[in-house]
């Protein structure tokens, strides 16, 4: 289904290009390379203002999450990108207490955070691309569903809501047609989220320049928008007296940038911030959220 800038500032090394380089309109379209294997990190901190709620304390979340995702070409010419969580590491801390998660160390953990983050860990799915890069489907979503031989229904439609999150969350703020330095967009989304249902993600986009970054030149976009729960329709289009113990206000609100490679195609560098007006059964909770997402490296598949 959400990777300060300060210090980003001062850790990359970002030169800009020189202006011939910036003039000309360049695709900034997702890209996975058959016989490769990608390994991303995303660090995600949550503050849950559980005090609206009448709680006696806020919540807070750190979590760091190694993702592999493998690259194959099918028989039929399509694309499949094998998405795994390979480790989550997890820290919550509440009314004055600590409680950690480590996958690798499962028997460690503390059982709420096992309960609600165990399941994740080794779990994945895939998806496939046709030959001009453009998605057709998400498929191999079973690890993620509960239930066994008589699975969850629920947890299925979650399952595909997961995968569908995750490839719209990659592909967060690019435009559609090929852009040059300077030019602006709006995105308009519809994503699926899990409890929350559909939500419609409005963005205002520029695109900032070509820079030299980590030896490879990229394009920096960056981004500000809302987020807000839609009503659940019918088949027909028709809206339906859905009642969700979980929903976006109007004045959710997120922003931030990424950096697109242009020689390997794919996101390097995405930081997301939102402030997300939530309503549990009725009463609102904000919600405070940094997630980002990096590229640790690009290599060819181990045989």
């Amino acid at each position: 289904m959400l990777r300060s800038a300060a210090l980003l500032a001062s850790t990359l090394l970002c030169l800009p290009c020189p202006a011939s380089a910036q003039d000309a309109p360049v695709e900034l379209k997702l890209h996975w390379e058959p016989g490769q294997t990608y390994i991303q990190e995303s660090d995600t901190d949550t503050t849950n203002f559980l005090t609206a709620l009448g709680k006696t304390s806020d919540q807070k979340l750190k979590l760091h999450q190694t993702t592999s995702i493998s690259v194959q070409k099918t028989a039929q010419g399509q694309t499949e990108a094998k998405v795994m969580i390979e480790s989550l590491l997890g820290e919550m801390n509440y009314e004055g207490k600590s409680y950690v998660f480590d996958s690798k160390n499962p028997g460690s953990s503390d059982p709420r955070l096992q309960q609600t983050l165990g399941a994740a860990a080794g779990k994945g799915f895939s998806l496939v691309y046709d030959d001009k890069d453009a998605f057709i489907d998400a498929k191999d979503t079973g690890s993620m569903v509960t239930g066994g031989a008589e699975p969850d229904f629920t947890s299925i439609a979650n399952a595909r809501q997961l995968a569908t999150l995750y490839r719209r969350s990659l592909e967060m703020g690019l435009p559609k047609i090929p852009v040059r330095p300077g030019d602006k967009w709006i995105s308009d989304e519809i994503v699926p989220f899990p409890q929350a249902g559909t939500v419609q993600v409005k963005l205002n986009a520029k695109f900032d320049g070509i820079v030299d970054r980590e030896g490879h030149r990229q394009a920096q976009i960056a981004f500000e928008g809302t987020m807000k729960t839609q009503r659940d329709k019918d088949s027909t289009g028709r809206d339906l007296s859905t009642d969700r113990l979980v929903t976006l206000g109007d004045d959710s609100k997120v922003n931030g940038h990424v950096f697109f490679d242009l020689e390997r195609k794919t996101i390097s560098l995405a930081v997301f911030s939102a402030t997300i007006q939530l309503k549990v059964e009725g009463k609102p909770m904000p919600v405070r959220q940094q997630v980002t997402t990096r590229l640790v490296s690009m290599k060819p598949t181990s045989p």
